[in-house]
């Protein structure tokens, strides 16, 4: 039952990742058929030549008899010379069906890769921050390099496997040809030599899982690494950080030579097996009055490939095993993703006249701790808008539902009366700027990140842009202006410079609404003042929502909203809850002022 049970996942497995090449694989199957047909009945045209060279006799084996048929209703002389031909055209056209069979799966492997990798970018960034939120830095980058390329090795073998198992079935039929008993007895020796070897197989399959997950948990550590090594250098922790990543070294070399060790050990196995098997047949048959030199020649020649082959696919299926954890690792994501899946289509265009409402909105990441509770404010179009509030208290909440990256568990987000759900998604996203506290910049030149990906932006649009966030002056300075390449995540730049440019990225897009998180907390006080400038100059034409913790920040709004433990605690102009003694936004900010 737990043979069934493993060969129906597998197979399932097989279906799910690959059935795309349903046809390909089929027509594989076909050449390697073909292939290693036509090897066995060159292989056993040996016997008729060995006859006829030695005593000048036909073969007695019905192969033979049927080979010597052939040439009859052929008109063809049975003779050595002729026989010598039949065998050579014979290996010319196996090899040339192999030879398309090896190429149809290389085809088969690199749009396997190519369609994959696209596939798992199309879906991860097609799927809902929910599911992205939870993944792990570094395993997408391993699932594209590492795993695809694992997985796809999966067909390579497989592509082998057929032809040793076409070979098999060609060999041991010849076998069977010339000597049944030897056959039934190699049958048994095979499916003896099967199970004793199967639990092995099973151990190497739960040996690459682990295997999988090493190489997830390096490729994480790598890159939060690389990401925070500015701090590690600084707090001189390279020694433990070092011993960190080799303690996940010591991990893989560990699983490696496990599996390496059950793999080569059972290859070596099965070799010593034929040998003895093999030797002990020529023992056996040897004293027999039966016996044949030719006959017997091909059969040790047949009875090699038998065990060569069970030696080749043994090896194979422990391949397979060792990879199909890959596959499943990816086909898993990739079901995953489809399940998280946005709908960027439908709903009505992105219209913003009046006003922009929350309306008793709830949310929960987890069941017993709410994230917000019964908020509600409004937001009148072209207003400026600070929030504040203590570290946890919602904001970064309101953010993502703003953004339409999470969904209200009740209440409604209403954009001139009407729920934002029924807005097109990309139509709200394209309307919706987002600038946070986490500068993204590309390793690439000052005008592709502003430009991001959309090559239709002007020059001139660009330079608008870059004036309005007050980052045209100091580009000009750079050293190849706009062409100047701002380094992994923006390293050549100070953080008002990255911030600026980020801004401008943002503002070349002309949004309606545009949301501050955190924007200017790292900042030093004179790109503060650049960007609230910035920001200044759009009050009136576009809806401004400011996420702060720092009060200079939230100063100019038009209005203030404190939110505490998930709620609205506070709501007004800056002016009017500074006069409020007892307010949260007057406390703090008298004692930062004091």
């Amino acid at each position: 039952m737990q043979i069934i049970h493993t060969l129906t996942n597998t197979f399932s497995l097989f279906r799910r990742a690959f059935g795309r090449y349903k046809w390909q694989i089929i027509l594989m199957a076909v050449l390697n058929v073909l292939s290693g047909t036509l090897e066995g009945i060159g292989v056993t045209a040996v016997i008729p030549l060995f006859s006829i060279l030695n005593s000048g006799v036909e073969a007695s084996d019905s192969i033979s008899r049927a080979i010597a048929s052939s040439f009859q209703y052929l008109h063809l002389p049975y003779t050595v010379k002729f026989l010598l031909l039949f065998i050579v055209l014979l290996f010319i056209a196996k090899a040339a069906f192999l030879l398309l069979s090896q190429q149809l799966a290389a085809w088969v492997t690199a749009d396997f890769e190519k369609k994959t990798r696209s596939e798992l970018l199309q879906l991860t960034f097609g799927a809902g921050w929910p599911f992205l939120s939870r993944q792990k830095v570094g395993h997408l980058d391993q699932m594209l390099s590492t795993e695809v390329n694992n997985s796809s090795g999966v067909l390579l073998y497989m592509s082998n496997g057929m032809v040793v198992v076409v070979n098999l079935f060609v060999y041991s039929f010849l076998v069977f040809n010339i000597s049944p008993i030897i056959a039934v007895l190699s049958l048994l020796f095979g499916i003896v030599t099967f199970f004793a070897f199967l639990p092995l197989l099973h151990k190497t399959r739960s040996l690459s899982e682990k295997m999988v997950k090493a190489n997830r948990e390096l490729a994480h550590f790598v890159n939060e690494h690389i990401l925070g090594s500015k701090t590690i250098k600084a707090m001189s922790l390279e020694e433990p950080a070092y011993k960190k990543g080799e303690s996940y070294g010591e991990v893989m070399r560990y699983l490696f030579v496990k599996i390496s060790f059950i793999k080569n050990g059972t290859a070596v196995l099965l070799q010593l097996l034929g040998v003895f098997f093999v030797g002990g047949l020529f023992a056996f048959l040897y004293k027999t009055s039966t016996f044949e030199f030719a006959s017997f020649a091909v059969v040790v020649f047949a009875l090699n490939r038998v065990f060569s082959n069970i030696r080749f696919s043994q090896s194979s299926v422990h391949a397979i095993s060792t990879l199909l954890p890959y596959v499943a690792s990816i086909t898993r994501y990739k079901e995953e993703a489809i399940k998280e899946k946005e709908s960027l289509g439908g709903g009505e265009a992105f219209s913003f006249e009046h006003e922009l409402e929350f309306k008793d909105v709830d949310f929960k990441y987890r069941a017993d701790e709410p994230a917000l509770s019964s908020v509600s404010f409004s937001i009148k179009k072209g207003q400026m808008v600070g929030m504040i509030g203590p570290s946890g208290a919602g904001k970064t909440t309101i953010v993502d539902l703003l953004l339409r990256l999470i969904t209200p568990e009740s209440g409604y987000i209403l954009l001139d009366g009407k729920d934002i759900s029924g807005t097109r998604l990309k139509d709200w996203r394209e309307n919706v700027g987002y600038v946070s506290q986490d500068i993204f910049l590309f390793n690439d030149t000052v005008e592709a990140n502003i430009k991001l990906y959309n090559p239709s932006i002007s020059n001139d649009d660009m330079v608008q842009a870059m004036k309005m966030a007050n980052v045209y002056d100091f580009v000009q300075e750079l050293p190849q202006r706009e062409k100047t390449v701002v380094g992994e995540r923006g390293v050549s730049l100070s953080g008002g410079q990255r911030q600026r440019i980020v801004l401008a990225r943002v503002l070349i897009r002309r949004p309606q609404v545009l949301i501050l998180d955190e924007a200017t907390s790292a900042l030093d006080n004179e790109s503060e003042v650049l960007i609230q400038k910035s920001i200044e100059a759009l009050r009136g034409e576009t809806t401004v929502v400011t996420i702060a913790h720092r009060l200079s920040t939230v100063m100019i709004s038009d209005s203030l909203i404190v939110i505490e433990k998930g709620r609205i605690a506070e709501c007004g102009s800056p002016k009017e809850l500074l006069k409020d003694k007892e307010s949260y936004f007057s406390k703090t900010y008298h004692l930062r002022a004091n």
